[in-house]
């Protein structure tokens, strides 16, 4: 049990009897045991690994026997086509607990408080703030967990500014803080839109901003969504990476992955660049997730956008090319990109290449040497180096 689930062990009264609405970054599956006494629980997650660790809490067979298979996601889609790619969330659901994944939460019943589960992405934490504001009545309480490492301070000011707030209880490292929701006039007059038992119902999202890029005469419009790798503009070393794959001759290219796509800004100039050319994207993000479906309807682009942990469900392609985060927070973790390297040949088709973009200073090459036939650095600058992996 993570410590701010021990904290929130010494508070029932937050859960009992109620209909909670629970997001943020979870350190753990146990809000399903805590939550055991609340009326209806929805969990809303927007990380995609996040989201499947709570799969064996919703399966029979897998609380027995831990070898057996996770139960099958429910899969809630944004148009008639149900499949990955357009879906709108995926959620697990027995009872009256519900866990799902998406950019949005989808509710089947109305909440009358909410807990958010702090992250370090301040703009994260604002966006999960305002999400279930304007779900909650005037008055609900909202419960803010987090890590004194986390930036607590900065989250106390923002609840204090946001609904009259106090600090609920601290302790293992965390402070647990409590909110009244309140709203301006022209929020109270919003009515949350009901839902039949039987509903789910997404929650309505704002527009949309978006910036414009320009790559070798390609020009783009880029979804601008909180919680995303470079929100607000383009990432030089994601330029670095597309100026120089439009270099090369990719006329042989019929498939292609873009491995955690982050805004989608990579698949969608590679689908401008290659237009006959099957493209998919692929994050654990739902942020990232969203802002990819919506980069590619801005430019008119057909992709397909999936939640995917790196390539764990993807299929073979020609071209794996990806931008991968290094940072969780300020700390660097190099465990996804070292399996991202370690898996891809088993995604490429005979004579695939993979190409990535990484900081300079990253060391990335004997990684590279020991999972493909031929691999190397295929471009540098003062900042970014261009590598690249080759199968037979």
């Amino acid at each position: 049990m993570s410590l701010k689930s021990e904290l929130l062990s010494r508070h029932p009264e937050i859960f009992e009897g109620r209909s909670i609405l629970v997001t943020g970054f979870f350190p753990d599956n146990e809000i399903i045991s805590l939550a055991r006494t609340a009326e209806n629980l929805l969990v809303w997650c927007t990380d995609y690994v996040q989201f499947l660790n709570f799969a064996p809490l919703f399966s029979s067979a897998a609380a027995s026997s831990p070898a057996a298979s996770s139960p099958a996601p429910i899969s809630a889609a944004s148009s008639s086509d149900s499949s990955p790619s357009s879906a709108g969330f995926l959620s697990w659901q027995e009872g009256n607990k519900t866990v799902m994944f998406g950019a949005e939460p989808a509710v089947s019943f109305a909440p009358s408080c909410a807990l958010i589960y702090m992250s370090k992405n301040k703009k994260e934490n604002i966006f999960y703030l305002e999400r279930v504001r304007r779900l909650l009545p005037e008055g609900s309480e909202v419960f803010v967990i987090g890590g004194n490492d986390e930036g607590v301070r900065g989250m106390e000011t923002i609840l204090k500014n946001t609904g009259p707030a106090e600090k609920y209880d601290y302790g293992r490292k965390c402070t647990l803080f409590r909110m009244l929701v309140k709203k301006s006039p022209a929020q109270t007059t919003e009515a949350a839109p009901a839902a039949a038992p039987s509903e789910v119902t997404p929650a309505p999202a704002p527009h949309t901003e978006c910036y414009n890029a320009v790559i070798r005469d390609i020009s783009l419009s880029v979804a601008m969504i909180p919680g995303v790798f470079s929100m607000d503009r383009m990432d030089q070393g994601t330029r670095f990476l597309l100026e120089s794959i439009a270099d090369l001759d990719l006329s042989h290219v019929k498939t292609v992955l873009d491995a955690g796509t982050g805004s989608g800004i990579i698949a969608v100039f590679l689908k401008k660049l290659l237009p006959d050319t099957r493209v998919t994207a692929v994050d654990v993000s739902a942020f990232a997730l969203k802002a990819a479906r919506e980069t590619a309807r801005l430019n008119n682009a057909d992709i397909q956008v999936i939640p995917s942990d790196m390539l764990d469900e993807t299929d073979r392609y020609d071209l794996i090319i990806s931008n991968p985060p290094f940072h969780v927070g300020k700390k660097q973790v190099f465990g996804p990109v070292l399996k991202l390297i370690r898996d891809c040949p088993s995604h490429l088709a005979s004579g695939g290449s993979f190409f990535m973009v990484a900081n300079a200073f990253l060391p990335y090459e004997n990684h590279l040497s020991q999972a493909f036939w031929k691999s190397g650095v295929k471009y540098r600058n003062s900042q970014y180096k261009i590598l690249y992996g080759f199968t037979k």
